[in-house]
């Protein structure tokens, strides 16, 4: 696995890296993880944003955003006793198969930066059964420092309006920088 191998480059022990997409994880006190095997997202030409292998355990951690090739991309839903129910997604594509059965309240959704995949937000809003809230994540210039306001990389009013037209109930939270929310 990629992601495998670049976390034993940044020294991650091998008894850390337990999952690949399909577990369910209990944590203890009401926390459970499951781990969702998910896809990166394509650029305007449908391919992928860093193609590529890694063929083996490196003895230098990557040290730029391009040496970090695609593959073993994961997404998460997060359960906490008495809590919400939070999915958290780094990259902007999906495969259904892989979502069935999650229902979160909260969806922290990759914003694409193009639209080479098929009706991604409405696919991904009925895969998740519609999240009473999305918070649109990955938007930003994420190569450079942070910095408040956010300096966005892709425009959201295209993504926004259609999470109001495939979900009209759904609350769409856009984050600030180092600003708590607190979700119901």
């Amino acid at each position: 696995m990629v992601i495998n191998r670049l976390l034993r480059a940044w020294g991650v022990p091998a008894a850390q890296m337990v999952v690949r997409g399909g577990e369910v994880l209990d944590f203890g006190d009401g926390l459970v993880v499951e781990a969702v095997a998910s896809r990166h997202s394509r650029n305007a030409r449908h391919q992928y944003f860093a193609p590529g292998t890694v063929p083996a355990v490196s003895a230098q951690p990557p040290a730029t955003i391009g040496d970090l090739v695609e593959g073993d991309t994961l997404a998460f839903q997060v359960a906490f006793s008495g809590g919400p129910t939070a999915f958290l997604m780094g990259a902007s594509d999906f495969a259904e198969r892989e979502l069935a059965g999650l229902r979160p309240d909260v969806a922290m959704v990759a914003v694409p930066s193009s639209t080479a995949t098929h009706r991604y937000v409405p696919r991904l809003l009925a895969a998740l059964g519609r999240p009473r809230t999305v918070v649109p994540v990955h938007w930003d210039r994420f190569e450079t420092e942070l910095v408040n306001p956010v300096q966005p990389d892709a425009d959201l009013a295209p993504f926004l309006a259609q999470v109001r037209q495939a979900a009209p109930g759904t609350r769409v939270v856009v984050p600030d920088y180092l600003t708590p929310r607190t979700f119901r």
